[in-house]
């Protein structure tokens, strides 16, 4: 059995940052693929969060319904292509870190926007830089953004 590839996209749960998801499937035809969506952010110094730390409950925390909405939206729309969606935390501090996070997840490619900027809320940090100097394969994916602030209820955007 052959195994999908494993592409990686870093977003910050704004709707538009998964057009870089629908644009890199749009991109590779019939292929199916594993995706994984990343979240960079710090940990926190606080012992007691540290110790009854979940990623399960963080994300629950972290991702907005109407993010959540899109992802159904985008799973429904591209089951042929979609092996499996998942979103990961990363909370490394360093290139290195990074490297062994993408490798344990066996990561063959990340797809990076080139016309939108990841904002992420927080302890949230930008991981683009650190993707860049991984060393695995980076595909680049251009879409304009108008730098306004959308309605978060607005999901047109991404499907138009």
């Amino acid at each position: 059995m052959v195994h999908p590839r494993r592409i990686l996209i870093p977003v910050d749960f704004k709707v538009e940052s998964l057009i870089t998801l629908k644009k890199a499937i749009d991109g590779i035809g019939e292929q199916r693929v594993a995706v994984t969506l990343l979240y960079a952010e710090h940990l926190s110094d606080s012992i007691t969060e540290l110790l009854f730390y979940s990623p399960e409950d963080r994300k629950r925390k972290l991702v907005p319904p109407v993010f959540r909405e899109a992802l159904t939206i985008l799973r429904n729309r591209y089951e042929r292509n979609l092996a499996i969606l998942t979103i990961d935390l990363f909370h490394g501090y360093g290139v290195n870190a990074l490297r062994n996070f993408l490798e344990a997840r066996g990561i063959d490619q990340v797809y990076l926007p080139t016309g939108y900027v990841l904002r992420p809320t927080g302890n949230g940090f930008n991981p683009v830089a650190m993707l860049r100097k991984s060393g695995v394969p980076v595909q680049e994916v251009r879409w304009e953004t108008d730098d306004t602030p959308s309605d978060p209820q607005q999901l047109s955007r991404l499907f138009h």
